[in-house]
């Protein structure tokens, strides 16, 4: 009889399903993230400093398809390099952050892009206006850390989008069109 119990016990690990592994959540730091946009002035670069206004990353190591990204940026407190920049970046002719306080980009669609990267698709609203974009995406761990820990994270998230198609096409003799994006959040496993 226990011979029989031993052995069921045996084939039901055996032959039970694999465990399905679940995205996992994660908190973003805000001490710890920054978001950065640049595009051309002439032969000067114009860089502005967005605050994370909130991030909602689920990250599945086994199946990237299942991981989702989406981050609010606060148009409305852009900071700038050129102290007048700053006011025109708000300014009704590109971010119209009087009106349109926030900038979201929520995922649609994750993809592995190979040597550690993945491709990030997703809505972008800015101004109101929608367009779908992609962006690339890398994880940091702290340095000397575990290979396998994913308590702790860095993830960056770069790509370029043009202004115009959002409507942000404001001092357009002088401002480039495309968008440098850098973003940078520090995440902790929720919960």
């Amino acid at each position: 009889m226990r011979r029989r119990l031993f052995l069921a016990t045996i084939l039901a690990i055996v032959i039970a399903p694999p465990a399905v592994a679940a995205p996992i959540p994660y908190a973003y730091d805000p001490e710890g993230s920054a978001v950065t946009a640049e595009v051309d002035y002439g032969p000067v670069v114009v860089r502005a400093r967005l605050p994370v206004a909130e991030a909602d990353l689920a990250i599945d190591f086994e199946k990237v398809a299942k991981s989702r990204f989406a981050v609010t940026l606060r148009a409305d407190r852009a900071r700038s390099n050129i102290p007048f920049a700053a006011r025109a970046i708000m300014g009704e002719s590109v971010l119209d952050a009087a009106d349109h306080p926030e900038i979201r980009f929520e995922s649609t669609r994750v993809a592995s892009a190979g040597q550690g990267r993945v491709a990030v698709t997703g809505r972008a609203t800015i101004r109101g206006v929608t367009r779908e974009v992609t962006l690339d995406a890398v994880l940091y761990r702290p340095p000397g850390s575990d290979p396998g820990a994913r308590d702790d994270l860095t993830v960056l998230i770069t790509g370029t989008i043009s202004r115009a198609a959002f409507g942000a096409s404001g001092h357009a003799g002088s401002v480039g069109d495309t968008v440098r994006l850098r973003i940078l959040l520090h995440v902790r496993r929720a919960g």
